[in-house]
C-alpha cells in the first residue's frame, strides 16, 4: 500500500513537472518596451555566444501613442520574433483602420538613432530610425566582424557582449520597442520540429526532449560565463603585469633623477665652496 501511494506521487511530480515545461514552451516572449529620454544617450547590453549570432529588431514609437496601438504593435514584434509565426522575421501588418488615423497626428519630433559596438568598442556602425518603422539588423556578430579588419588571432573579441545605444535628439521622448533573436535558438527548435512529428513519440517523450533542449540551453549559457570569465582573467592579469612594469619604471626614474640631484647638488656646493 505504502508503495502504490509512492508511485502516484511520483507520477504527480513528474506529470507537474512536463505540465511546467509545456507551459514554458507555449508561453510567448514580448519585446522590451523603454522610454527613450530626449537628448540623452541610453544603452543596452546584448550577449551573443560564441559561435553564434543573433538579429535585431527595433521600432520607435511616439511618447504619446495611445495603449490600443502599443499593444499592436507589441503584438506584431511577439510575432515577428516567434519562429512558428508566418510573419517571422519578415514585415509588420498594415494598422487597422482607427489606429492609422491617430498614428498620422502623433507627434514625431524627435530624431531617433542607434550604434551598436562590439566588445572591443573599435568596430561601430550607426542606424538611424524611423518612428513607427520597423529596423532589422541581421547576423549582428558577422556584421560587426567584418568590420573589424586587425584582430589577435589568441582572442576572438568578435561574439560576447555587444553594446546598443540610442540617442534621442530633440523635445519629445520615445518608447522604443526592442527583441532580439538568437540564430542557435530558433534553428534548433525548427529542426526539432521535424523529429517530434514521428508517430512513436508520445506527448511525454515530447515534454522530455523539449526539457531536455532548455537544459541545453542552459548549460551553453554557463559555457559562454565560464569562457567569458576566462576572458576576464586574462584582461586582469595582463593589467596587473602592465603596472608591474610601469612601476618598476616609475621606482628606477626616481632613483636617477635623486642621484642626478645629489650630484648637481654637491657639485654645486663645491663651487660655493660650502662642502
Amino acid at each position: 500500500m505504502i508503495r502504490l501511494w509512492y508511485n502516484k506521487d511520483r507520477i504527480s511530480l513528474v506529470l507537474l513537472f512536463v505540465l511546467g515545461l509545456t507551459w514554458l514552451q507555449v508561453s510567448y516572449s514580448y519585446p522590451i518596451i523603454f522610454e527613450a529620454t530626449s537628448n540623452q544617450v541610453q544603452c543596452i547590453d546584448l550577449n551573443i555566444p560564441d559561435g553564434d549570432d543573433a538579429h535585431i529588431l527595433m521600432l520607435p514609437i511616439s511618447d504619446d501613442t495611445s495603449p490600443e496601438a502599443e499593444d499592436f504593435y507589441v503584438s506584431e514584434m511577439a510575432e515577428l520574433s516567434r519562429h512558428q509565426s508566418s510573419q517571422f522575421l519578415k514585415e509588420l501588418n498594415p494598422l487597422p483602420s482607427n489606429l492609422d488615423e491617430e498614428i498620422k497626428r502623433s507627434s514625431r519630433n524627435s530624431k531617433v538613432s542607434i550604434t551598436v559596438k562590439d566588445p572591443s568598442g573599435k568596430s561601430t556602425k550607426n542606424y538611424p530610425l524611423t518612428h513607427f518603422k520597423l529596423l532589422k539588423i541581421l547576423n549582428v556578430a558577422k556584421t560587426m566582424r567584418a568590420m573589424v579588419k586587425h584582430r589577435n588571432p589568441g582572442w576572438d573579441q568578435n561574439y560576447g557582449q555587444y553594446n546598443i545605444c540610442v540617442r534621442v535628439s530633440g523635445r519629445a521622448h520615445v518608447r522604443l520597442l526592442f527583441d532580439a533573436v538568437k540564430i542557435s535558438e530558433y534553428l534548433e527548435k525548427m529542426q526539432k520540429q521535424h523529429v517530434l512529428k514521428k508517430d512513436h513519440l508520445t506527448p511525454l517523450e515530447e515534454a522530455f526532449d523539449e526539457g531536455i533542449a532548455l537544459a541545453k540551453s542552459v548549460l551553453d549559457e554557463m559555457y559562454y560565463m565560464e569562457k567569458r570569465e576566462i576572458r576576464m582573467k586574462q584582461t586582469t592579469d595582463g593589467t596587473n603585469s602592465r603596472i608591474l612594469y610601469f612601476s618598476y619604471m616609475s621606482i628606477f626614474i626616481l632613483l636617477a633623477v635623486t642621484w642626478i640631484q645629489i650630484n648637481y647638488l654637491k657639485g654645486y656646493f663645491k663651487k660655493k665652496k660650502v662642502l
